[in-house]
């Protein structure tokens, strides 16, 4: 299978690149920048391992079509839509400078239908497609200031549901996976505090925050030849928002 996985360079993405890699499939990985794709693959190269790139920016993901094309004419199987761009979160909406709102929207969710509409039509004449979304639970509970993240989060999702209608029956199918609470570089500043982990992990189900090594052999099924899978949402996320009352409860 040939699969493009955005935001390759992340934690998450890197550990759904070493598992599509494992199963002997050609990898494409994106990253924002030219010299953002020369770390990325150095660092893949530094494991031994050795995925294909292109620069995608979200921001202005147009600028990329001379990059992406050979990679849709040479046919394209999978796309994780995993890139996110990273901006200031801590706003209460109203609060949230009216162009730095225009700039996210622009970014993650007008980069990744651009994304789409220029991929869909490579799978739709071939007739065959596996699309995952990555996604948060937090478009289930909400966090705290994080407005425009969970706007453009839960967009998609409604989209992805409309796809797996609009295409499942051309062997498109399209699907999300939620995540929870990860130990990845972006929350460092929140699970390096010991008293965040302690109360983060008495609230989990599960009881521990996750890895990004639990994501990657979830999307094995969703990216199977061989399934019946189309328009679902797969929670992986310890439990949440289903929430243990102990660490609700206790002193």
């Amino acid at each position: 299978m040939r699969v493009l996985v955005t935001g390759g360079g992340s934690d998450i993405g890197r550990s759904i690149v070493r598992r599509r890699l494992s199963l002997g499939d050609e990898v494409f990985v994106t990253a924002s920048s030219e010299e953002s794709l020369a770390e990325t693959l150095a660092r893949y190269k530094a494991e031994g391992l050795e995925p294909r790139g292109l620069v995608l920016d979200l921001s202005a993901p147009a600028v990329s079509e001379p990059a992406l094309a050979p990679v849709l004419a040479g046919g394209l199987q999978g796309l994780v839509l995993n890139a996110w761009t990273r901006r200031p979160p801590l706003h209460r909406f109203h609060e949230l400078p009216q162009e730095a709102l225009e700039a996210d929207v622009q970014a993650n969710l007008m980069g990744n239908l651009w994304l789409l509409r220029r991929v869909l039509p490579s799978m739709v004449e071939a007739r065959y497609g596996r699309i995952v979304f990555i996604s948060s639970v937090s478009t289930v509970n909400g966090t705290g200031r994080y407005g425009a993240y969970v706007l453009c989060k839960s967009a998609l999702e409604g989209l992805v549901r409309n796809l797996a209608v609009d295409y499942g029956a051309l062997n498109i199918l399209s699907n999300t996976v939620r995540l929870g609470i990860y130990k990845t570089t972006r929350t460092k500043k929140y699970w390096s505090r010991p008293n965040y982990v302690e109360r983060m992990g008495g609230v989990i189900p599960q009881g521990t925050l996750g890895e990004p090594e639990h994501v990657g052999e979830v999307l094995d099924p969703l990216l199977s030849a061989h399934q019946y899978i189309n328009g679902a949402v797969l929670d992986v996320t310890g439990g949440l928002p289903m929430f243990r009352m102990e660490g609700v409860l206790r002193p």
